[in-house]
């Protein structure tokens, strides 16, 4: 059992692992760069960029353009947090040096607390968040030998008026878990919706289309959206899943057979109500993407789909439900999901259902 400071790809952050899954969560941004099974040690389902990563605060005009001006692709890594608005910013805001997912993802985060007991493993980190005036404090927990990580995030606004804001957990996972034809995701979601506007410059699925969970209404038919098809050589795509409204808890899965891995998310339904949904497939032409990238982005919201704050308060309620929330003057409120990791055999045919029962997780095969 062991928690300390560490690097990972020349990056600060610290180190948890509890004797069977080894987890790193960075300073710059506070993103989950890596979650390993002691069965797969060295394989990190989670997204790595192909570029170099740098810490938020080393960005600056002289290596902006490797980035692509982005201070977020910069720093991005695994699973960042979008807190106060998940999306682009407003004109308005690019103008004033707003970034992609604002400022929780490129925030310096700081040590709370760490705990080590022969039983438990506990680290508490903390950023500030200026320009939407509030503060996050995130604390990760693991038993000994566990396959479940549990996180709580609570947030405070220091305004004297409500806020509204809205909220994702973007679990971005990349090669080689995504494996084309060959990675399976499933959710316990209903009813989708893709991107209203165009999102990528090549495209498998119509645009602003409503679909069933998991067949998706492509350009040329249907599409399985449980894996990213080997027809499709290049392709940017963005939708969102609504989940099942009759359960209380939501989850994901994502399982690569072949690897022997498989890792999931379970959340209270209402806290993120949505499942948005971003692949990259080698599409994306500009720096720092270089059509090199193959990502799988899960991303559980309480907004359906990555756009400015103004926007989705504009547009008010989708599918039945508000876009976005709102914390009162001086108020609090948290949030808790869970990760599961755990080997599979190479039969695997992807996941029923998932549930979290006395800090334990059980998962009914497909």
């Amino acid at each position: 059992m062991t928690i300390s400071s560490t690097t990972f790809n020349n990056r600060s952050g610290w180190l948890m692992d509890n004797a069977c899954v080894r987890l790193v969560v960075l300073a710059g941004g506070g993103h989950i760069a890596s979650i390993e099974h002691r069965d797969t040690r060295g394989l990190n389902p989670l997204w790595k960029p192909r570029w170099k990563s740098i810490e938020p605060w080393a960005f600056n005009r002289n290596v902006a353009p490797r980035y692509g001006g982005s201070k977020l692709l910069a720093a991005i890594c695994g699973h960042n947090i979008c807190l106060g608005a998940f999306g682009d910013p407003s004109p308005e805001e690019k103008r004033a040096g707003l970034d992609c997912h604002y400022e929780a993802p490129v925030a310096r985060w700081r040590l709370v607390r760490r705990k080590r007991t022969p039983r438990v493993l506990t680290l508490r980190i903390g950023a500030t968040l200026p320009v939407f005036q509030m503060n996050i404090v995130r604390t990760i927990s693991m038993r000994r030998n566990s396959t479940v990580v549990t996180v709580t995030e609570r947030i405070a606004s220091t305004a004297k008026r409500d806020l509204p804001y809205t909220m994702c957990q973007h679990v971005t996972f990349g090669a080689p878990f995504v494996e084309k034809g060959v990675t399976l995701f499933d959710a316990n979601a209903t009813k989708g919706h893709t991107f209203p506007g165009t999102f990528g410059a090549k495209q498998r699925l119509k645009k602003n289309a409503a679909f069933a969970w998991p067949n998706g209404c492509g350009e040329h038919g249907a599409v399985d959206l449980r894996r990213i098809g080997r027809e499709f050589r290049s392709s940017s795509d963005f939708y969102t899943l609504l989940m099942d409204r009759k359960s209380p808890a939501a989850w994901f899965s994502a399982v690569n057979p072949q690897r022997g891995l498989l890792v999931a998310y379970v959340w209270n339904r209402e806290e993120y109500p949505w499942l948005g949904t971003w692949e990259e497939n080698f599409c994306r032409a500009a720096a720092p993407w270089n059509r090199n990238e193959l990502t799988r982005g899960m991303e559980f919201a309480n907004s359906p789909f990555p756009l400015p704050l103004r926007d989705e308060v504009n547009m008010g309620s989708f599918q039945g439900l508000p876009t976005f929330r709102w914390l009162p003057a001086r108020g609090k409120a948290a949030m808790t999901y869970h990760i599961v990791v755990e080997p599979v055999g190479r039969e695997c045919k992807g996941v029923k259902d998932i549930a979290i029962r006395g800090g334990k997780a059980k998962i009914t095969f497909a």
